[in-house]
């Protein structure tokens, strides 16, 4: 992954633009789901995040990941597409394709239970 493509990413998904300087919450937690997405993806450091949006210091990414995050878990609309976003890069299963392989899990282990009680009986 690339920056160019988390953000290209993100904006289509919030229709935003990153490299506006606007402190209204739209914009803030869209660039912190950005740089956080970054930091999971790429090997860029603050610097060279802060600055693929136009940013001059490292510390509003610092932020951006640190304490922002932390408000975005609580509005759905921007958890939802991080996490979509986060499973997309990060090739992750579906909560749906987690359950379907859980369930072939336990019956597995129901048939491993079941012949254990068949030799326990004979």
């Amino acid at each position: 992954m690339t920056t160019k493509e988390i953000k290209q990413e993100v904006q289509e998904q919030l229709n935003v633009d990153l490299s506006s300087a606007s402190r209204r919450r739209h914009f803030t937690y869209s660039r912190a789901l950005y740089f956080k997405l970054c930091r999971d993806y790429t090997d860029k450091t603050f610097t060279e995040l802060a600055e693929t949006v136009g940013l001059t210091h490292h510390a509003t990414v610092m932020n951006a990941i640190n304490s922002t995050m932390y408000d975005v878990e609580c509005e759905k609309k921007y958890w939802n597409v991080y996490k979509k976003l986060d499973r997309e890069f990060g090739k992750k299963p579906t909560a749906e394709q987690e359950v379907k392989q859980l369930k072939i899990k336990v019956q597995e282990l129901e048939q491993v239970i079941e012949g254990y009680r068949f030799k326990l009986i004979n």
